[in-house]
């Protein structure tokens, strides 16, 4: 039992661990987007003034510089590419502490698993029959754990990300543990991705239907709101996703320790039997004890007399 707890308690633990590796991730993640989006805000504003729009305008008749809607457009894509690169960059890191965290989890019950023992000889006079079914669940244990570590499909979740089937098939040449980052890599950053490219759509739909007669203030709030969409979305989705992903392995992991669990039930039921016929016996015995004394007593009353 002190094995088992041990095992939980390890595994609760492992999960913080993770979990807190996710927030770090985002955190860095949200902080690139701020940096690149902030940057295009301040260009924007400054470059939607009077005076600039004007400039423009007067240098793209006379000249081949680009116009207020080409410089526009030009402004969405070197976002494109900043968001791009900012991004790509964080995710790779993040994705490789937060693996590293993820594999710690399974290896390290592996490990615990791998060096357990029963306290009971399979020797022993008494106990034998206890002990040879502890050593035979133990090493079937072993053998089914080592067996879950080295399976892909534990370690991938379609469930989860059903619009990410193509990981199920690029991962099918790993191997259980060693495809974690790959998996997390796949799925942080396609999400990443669909989000910023959502908000690149919406920002460019934006600027392509504009003029330097519309309003600077409408185009500010609209560039603005868009940015702030993206933010949010990416900070619930990129963080629900990883964390449920870990959460749900976590119970895999404990899955198991499904028949050492039933056993260690079947033991405490069994105790819990021996316990109660013990505490009967001594007590009949107690009572025989009591009623042996009570007739010795009377006897040698008996021959006083």
């Amino acid at each position: 039992m002190e094995f088992r707890v041990d095992i939980h308690e390890t595994l609760e633990k492992q999960e913080v661990k993770s979990l807190k590796q996710v927030d770090v991730l985002v955190e860095n993640l949200l902080a690139g987007y701020d940096r690149i989006t902030r940057q295009k805000q301040d260009e924007l504003s400054s470059g939607l003034s009077f005076f600039s729009l004007l400039k423009r305008t007067f240098s793209s008749i006379f000249s081949k510089k680009a116009s207020a809607k080409d410089w526009l457009e030009n402004l969405a894509k070197d976002m494109e590419a900043g968001l791009n690169e900012e991004l790509k960059g964080k995710l790779n890191s993040g994705v490789i502490d937060l693996a590293d965290s993820i594999q710690q989890m399974a290896k390290i019950i592996d490990l615990k698993i791998r060096s357990s023992k029963t306290i009971l000889r399979d020797d022993h006079e008494l106990f034998s029959d206890i002990a040879e079914k502890r050593n035979n669940i133990l090493k079937d244990l072993q053998e089914q754990f080592t067996r879950f570590v080295s399976r892909t499909e534990n370690f991938t979740d379609e469930s989860l990300f059903p619009d990410k089937s193509v990981i199920s098939t690029s991962a099918a040449t790993g191997s259980g543990l060693a495809v974690v980052g790959m998996i997390l890599a796949a799925v942080a950053q396609g999400m990443v991705f669909d989000i910023t490219g959502g908000i690149l759509t919406a920002i460019g739909l934006l600027f392509a239907g504009i003029s330097s007669r519309v309003k600077r203030k409408k185009i500010l709030e609209g560039f603005t709101t868009e940015v702030g969409k993206g933010r949010s979305r990416m900070e619930e989705e990129v963080s629900t996703n990883l964390k449920t992903y870990i959460s749900n392995l976590k119970v895999r992991i404990e899955g198991n320790f499904e028949r050492f669990d039933l056993l260690l039930e079947k033991e405490e039921e069994q105790i819990t039997r021996l316990e109660q016929m013990h505490e009967s016996i001594t007590q009949r015995l107690e009572e025989v004890s009591a009623s042996l004394e009570g007739n010795v007593e009377e006897s040698g009353g008996e021959e006083e007399e």
